[in-house]
Protein backbone atom coordinates (compact mmCIF):
# COMPACT_ATOMS: atom_id res chain seq x y z
CA UNK A 1 0.00 0.00 0.00
CA UNK A 2 1.34 3.45 -1.01
CA UNK A 3 4.51 1.82 -2.34
CA UNK A 4 4.39 3.75 -5.61
CA UNK A 5 4.11 7.03 -3.73
CA UNK A 6 7.19 6.17 -1.68
CA UNK A 7 9.12 5.16 -4.79
CA UNK A 8 8.26 8.52 -6.35
CA UNK A 9 9.23 10.40 -3.18
CA UNK A 10 12.64 8.72 -2.99
CA UNK A 11 13.15 9.49 -6.68
CA UNK A 12 12.47 13.20 -6.06
CA UNK A 13 14.66 13.59 -2.96
CA UNK A 14 17.46 11.15 -3.81
CA UNK A 15 17.13 10.36 -7.51
CA UNK A 16 16.83 6.74 -6.48
CA UNK A 17 15.67 3.99 -8.83
CA UNK A 18 12.42 2.28 -7.82
CA UNK A 19 14.07 -1.15 -7.66
CA UNK A 20 16.68 0.11 -5.19
CA UNK A 21 13.96 1.69 -3.07
CA UNK A 22 12.03 -1.57 -2.97
CA UNK A 23 15.11 -3.56 -2.01
CA UNK A 24 16.60 -1.14 0.52
CA UNK A 25 13.45 0.32 2.07
CA UNK A 26 10.52 -2.07 1.65
CA UNK A 27 11.93 -5.59 1.85
CA UNK A 28 13.98 -5.18 5.01
CA UNK A 29 11.47 -2.96 6.78
CA UNK A 30 8.51 -5.23 6.11
CA UNK A 31 10.55 -8.24 7.22
CA UNK A 32 11.47 -6.54 10.48
CA UNK A 33 7.87 -5.49 11.08
CA UNK A 34 6.63 -9.04 10.58
CA UNK A 35 9.33 -10.38 12.90
CA UNK A 36 8.46 -7.83 15.58
CA UNK A 37 4.74 -8.59 15.29
CA UNK A 38 5.35 -12.31 15.67
CA UNK A 39 8.03 -12.04 18.36
CA UNK A 40 7.03 -9.17 20.63
CA UNK A 41 5.15 -11.41 23.07
CA UNK A 42 8.20 -13.65 23.39
CA UNK A 43 10.54 -10.67 23.74
CA UNK A 44 8.41 -9.27 26.56
CA UNK A 45 8.43 -12.40 28.70
CA UNK A 46 10.32 -12.18 32.00
CA UNK A 47 13.74 -13.81 32.00
CA UNK A 48 15.69 -15.43 34.77
CA UNK A 49 18.56 -13.32 36.08
CA UNK A 50 22.13 -14.63 35.74
CA UNK A 51 23.06 -17.03 38.52
CA UNK A 52 24.44 -15.42 41.64
CA UNK A 53 25.31 -17.43 44.76
CA UNK A 54 23.97 -14.67 46.99
CA UNK A 55 20.59 -14.12 45.35
CA UNK A 56 19.61 -17.37 43.60
CA UNK A 57 17.34 -18.57 46.46
CA UNK A 58 15.10 -15.56 45.69
CA UNK A 59 14.75 -16.65 42.06
CA UNK A 60 15.20 -13.11 40.66
CA UNK A 61 13.76 -12.27 37.26
CA UNK A 62 14.25 -9.52 34.71
CA UNK A 63 11.00 -7.85 33.66
CA UNK A 64 10.74 -5.80 30.45
CA UNK A 65 8.66 -2.62 30.41
CA UNK A 66 8.44 0.42 28.13
CA UNK A 67 10.86 3.22 29.05
CA UNK A 68 8.27 5.94 28.49
CA UNK A 69 8.17 8.72 25.91
CA UNK A 70 10.93 8.48 23.31
CA UNK A 71 12.19 11.14 20.91
CA UNK A 72 13.35 9.66 17.60
CA UNK A 73 15.38 12.10 15.49
CA UNK A 74 15.61 10.65 12.01
CA UNK A 75 13.04 7.91 11.31
CA UNK A 76 15.49 5.02 11.09
CA UNK A 77 15.32 3.47 14.55
CA UNK A 78 11.69 2.91 15.39
CA UNK A 79 12.17 -0.12 17.65
CA UNK A 80 10.82 1.96 20.52
CA UNK A 81 7.36 1.58 18.97
CA UNK A 82 7.56 -2.22 19.16
CA UNK A 83 8.86 -1.84 22.72
CA UNK A 84 5.59 -0.18 23.71
CA UNK A 85 6.89 3.37 24.10
CA UNK A 86 5.02 6.50 23.11
CA UNK A 87 7.12 8.28 20.49
CA UNK A 88 7.68 11.64 18.89
CA UNK A 89 9.40 11.24 15.53
CA UNK A 90 11.39 14.15 14.12
CA UNK A 91 11.54 13.77 10.34
CA UNK A 92 14.56 14.92 8.36
CA UNK A 93 14.37 18.32 6.71
CA UNK A 94 16.95 17.11 4.17
CA UNK A 95 14.40 14.86 2.43
CA UNK A 96 11.27 17.06 2.32
CA UNK A 97 9.25 14.95 -0.12
CA UNK A 98 9.71 11.75 1.88
CA UNK A 99 9.08 13.55 5.17
CA UNK A 100 5.92 15.13 3.82
CA UNK A 101 4.57 11.77 2.66
CA UNK A 102 5.29 10.07 6.00
CA UNK A 103 3.69 13.00 7.83
CA UNK A 104 0.58 12.62 5.69
CA UNK A 105 0.23 8.86 6.01
CA UNK A 106 1.37 8.27 9.60
CA UNK A 107 -1.87 9.43 11.31
CA UNK A 108 -3.89 7.04 9.15
CA UNK A 109 -2.19 4.01 10.68
CA UNK A 110 -0.87 5.05 14.12
CA UNK A 111 -2.64 6.11 17.31
CA UNK A 112 -2.20 9.88 17.55
CA UNK A 113 -2.48 9.77 21.34
CA UNK A 114 0.76 7.77 21.43
CA UNK A 115 2.68 8.72 18.30
CA UNK A 116 3.32 12.13 16.79
CA UNK A 117 5.48 13.45 13.95
CA UNK A 118 7.17 16.83 13.87
CA UNK A 119 8.99 18.53 11.00
CA UNK A 120 11.38 21.44 10.74
CA UNK A 121 15.07 22.25 10.78
CA UNK A 122 17.62 23.24 13.40
CA UNK A 123 15.35 25.60 15.42
CA UNK A 124 12.65 22.95 15.82
CA UNK A 125 15.15 20.23 16.72
CA UNK A 126 16.83 22.53 19.24
CA UNK A 127 13.48 23.25 20.84
CA UNK A 128 12.44 19.63 21.29
CA UNK A 129 15.87 18.81 22.72
CA UNK A 130 15.17 21.29 25.51
CA UNK A 131 12.36 19.04 26.71
CA UNK A 132 12.79 16.06 29.00
CA UNK A 133 12.44 12.64 27.41
CA UNK A 134 12.74 9.12 28.75
CA UNK A 135 15.06 8.18 25.88
CA UNK A 136 16.41 9.83 22.74
CA UNK A 137 17.35 7.99 19.54
CA UNK A 138 19.39 9.85 16.92
CA UNK A 139 20.68 8.83 13.51
CA UNK A 140 23.11 11.19 11.77
CA UNK A 141 26.55 12.74 11.91
CA UNK A 142 28.98 12.70 14.86
CA UNK A 143 28.85 16.52 14.96
CA UNK A 144 25.09 16.61 15.54
CA UNK A 145 25.32 13.52 17.74
CA UNK A 146 27.46 15.49 20.20
CA UNK A 147 24.83 18.23 20.33
CA UNK A 148 22.08 15.68 20.98
CA UNK A 149 24.13 13.97 23.70
CA UNK A 150 24.93 17.29 25.40
CA UNK A 151 21.25 18.30 25.40
CA UNK A 152 20.22 14.92 26.80
CA UNK A 153 22.83 15.14 29.54
CA UNK A 154 21.07 18.16 31.05
CA UNK A 155 18.18 15.87 31.96
CA UNK A 156 20.27 12.71 32.43
CA UNK A 157 18.34 11.26 29.50
CA UNK A 158 19.84 8.06 28.04
CA UNK A 159 20.57 8.21 24.32
CA UNK A 160 21.09 5.82 21.45
CA UNK A 161 23.35 7.35 18.78
CA UNK A 162 23.78 5.77 15.36
CA UNK A 163 26.54 7.83 13.78
CA UNK A 164 27.73 5.67 10.92
CA UNK A 165 31.38 4.78 10.54
CA UNK A 166 34.28 4.05 8.25
CA UNK A 167 33.41 0.36 7.82
CA UNK A 168 36.77 -0.92 6.52
CA UNK A 169 36.99 -4.10 4.46
CA UNK A 170 39.90 -6.51 4.88
CA UNK A 171 40.30 -8.51 1.69
CA UNK A 172 42.23 -11.79 1.67
CA UNK A 173 44.30 -11.94 -1.55
CA UNK A 174 43.33 -15.59 -2.00
CA UNK A 175 39.66 -14.64 -2.37
CA UNK A 176 37.93 -14.39 -5.75
CA UNK A 177 38.52 -10.70 -6.57
CA UNK A 178 35.79 -10.54 -9.23
CA UNK A 179 33.19 -11.71 -6.73
CA UNK A 180 34.58 -9.35 -4.10
CA UNK A 181 34.57 -6.40 -6.50
CA UNK A 182 30.91 -6.82 -7.41
CA UNK A 183 29.88 -7.18 -3.79
CA UNK A 184 31.96 -4.20 -2.72
CA UNK A 185 30.61 -1.93 -5.45
CA UNK A 186 27.05 -2.96 -4.67
CA UNK A 187 27.52 -2.41 -0.93
CA UNK A 188 29.38 0.85 -1.29
CA UNK A 189 27.32 2.56 -3.97
CA UNK A 190 23.80 1.66 -2.92
CA UNK A 191 22.24 5.11 -2.49
CA UNK A 192 25.67 6.40 -3.69
CA UNK A 193 27.21 5.46 -0.36
CA UNK A 194 24.69 7.30 1.81
CA UNK A 195 24.18 4.23 3.99
CA UNK A 196 25.72 3.99 7.45
CA UNK A 197 26.96 0.43 6.83
CA UNK A 198 28.51 0.96 3.40
CA UNK A 199 32.22 0.05 3.18
CA UNK A 200 34.50 3.08 2.93
CA UNK A 201 37.92 1.63 2.25
CA UNK A 202 39.61 -1.68 1.51
CA UNK A 203 42.73 -3.05 3.18
CA UNK A 204 44.63 -5.39 0.86
CA UNK A 205 48.31 -6.34 0.60
CA UNK A 206 50.17 -3.90 -1.67
CA UNK A 207 51.14 -6.79 -3.93
CA UNK A 208 47.46 -7.49 -4.62
CA UNK A 209 46.31 -3.91 -5.22
CA UNK A 210 46.68 -3.95 -9.02
CA UNK A 211 44.70 -7.17 -9.25
CA UNK A 212 41.94 -5.64 -7.15
CA UNK A 213 41.98 -2.45 -9.24
CA UNK A 214 41.48 -4.53 -12.39
CA UNK A 215 38.58 -6.45 -10.82
CA UNK A 216 36.94 -3.25 -9.59
CA UNK A 217 37.29 -1.71 -13.05
CA UNK A 218 35.58 -4.68 -14.68
CA UNK A 219 32.75 -4.57 -12.16
CA UNK A 220 32.42 -0.80 -12.55
CA UNK A 221 32.09 -1.11 -16.32
CA UNK A 222 29.46 -3.83 -15.94
CA UNK A 223 27.48 -1.72 -13.44
CA UNK A 224 27.69 1.49 -15.48
CA UNK A 225 28.38 0.54 -19.12
CA UNK A 226 27.61 4.06 -20.38
CA UNK A 227 29.03 5.82 -17.34
CA UNK A 228 27.33 6.91 -14.09
CA UNK A 229 25.89 10.11 -15.58
CA UNK A 230 23.75 8.11 -18.02
CA UNK A 231 22.80 5.40 -15.55
CA UNK A 232 19.35 5.46 -13.94
CA UNK A 233 20.66 3.35 -11.05
CA UNK A 234 22.91 6.06 -9.59
CA UNK A 235 21.17 8.01 -6.84
CA UNK A 236 21.92 11.65 -6.01
CA UNK A 237 23.63 13.19 -3.00
CA UNK A 238 21.00 14.39 -0.55
CA UNK A 239 21.94 18.11 -0.46
CA UNK A 240 24.37 20.55 -2.13
CA UNK A 241 26.08 20.92 1.26
CA UNK A 242 26.74 17.17 1.39
CA UNK A 243 28.01 17.35 -2.20
CA UNK A 244 30.44 20.12 -1.22
CA UNK A 245 31.72 18.11 1.75
CA UNK A 246 32.50 15.11 -0.46
CA UNK A 247 34.10 17.36 -3.07
CA UNK A 248 36.39 18.87 -0.43
CA UNK A 249 37.45 15.45 0.83
CA UNK A 250 38.23 14.18 -2.67
CA UNK A 251 40.16 17.34 -3.58
CA UNK A 252 42.52 16.72 -0.65
CA UNK A 253 43.29 13.06 -1.28
CA UNK A 254 46.84 12.07 -2.12
CA UNK A 255 45.59 8.87 -3.75
CA UNK A 256 44.94 8.30 -7.43
CA UNK A 257 41.37 8.38 -8.77
CA UNK A 258 40.90 5.62 -11.35
CA UNK A 259 37.12 5.55 -11.59
CA UNK A 260 34.61 8.39 -11.23
CA UNK A 261 35.99 11.58 -9.75
CA UNK A 262 35.17 15.28 -9.83
CA UNK A 263 35.38 15.58 -13.61
CA UNK A 264 32.08 13.68 -13.84
CA UNK A 265 30.42 15.37 -10.85
CA UNK A 266 27.63 17.93 -11.19
CA UNK A 267 26.61 20.04 -8.21
CA UNK A 268 23.40 21.33 -9.75
CA UNK A 269 21.94 17.84 -10.17
CA UNK A 270 23.82 16.56 -7.09
CA UNK A 271 25.41 13.82 -9.20
CA UNK A 272 28.56 12.59 -7.48
CA UNK A 273 29.67 9.58 -9.49
CA UNK A 274 30.75 6.39 -7.76
CA UNK A 275 34.47 7.02 -7.24
CA UNK A 276 37.31 4.61 -6.54
CA UNK A 277 40.77 5.75 -5.41
CA UNK A 278 43.97 3.70 -5.17
CA UNK A 279 47.29 4.19 -3.37
CA UNK A 280 45.58 5.74 -0.35
CA UNK A 281 47.90 6.15 2.63
CA UNK A 282 47.14 6.27 6.35
CA UNK A 283 46.16 9.82 7.27
CA UNK A 284 44.59 10.59 3.91
CA UNK A 285 41.50 12.80 3.76
CA UNK A 286 39.44 9.81 2.57
CA UNK A 287 40.03 8.09 5.89
CA UNK A 288 38.76 10.97 8.00
CA UNK A 289 35.75 10.21 10.18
Amino acid sequence: ENSKRFEDAFAVDLGRHAVETRVSEFTGTIGELVEAYKSVDKWCKPEGAPFDIQWFPLRPKVYKSPKGVVLIIGPFNAGAIAAGCACVIKMSELTPTISSLVTELFPKYMDQDLFQIINGGIPETTKVLELQWDHIVFTGSPTVGKIVAAAAAKHLTPVTLELGGQNPVFLDPSYDFDVAARRLLWGRFMNVGQVCLSPNHIFVPASAQDRLVDALSRAYDSFYPEGPAKSDSVSRIVTPAAFDRLKGILEKTQGGVFRGGLAEADRESRLFPPTIVKDVKVGDSLLEA
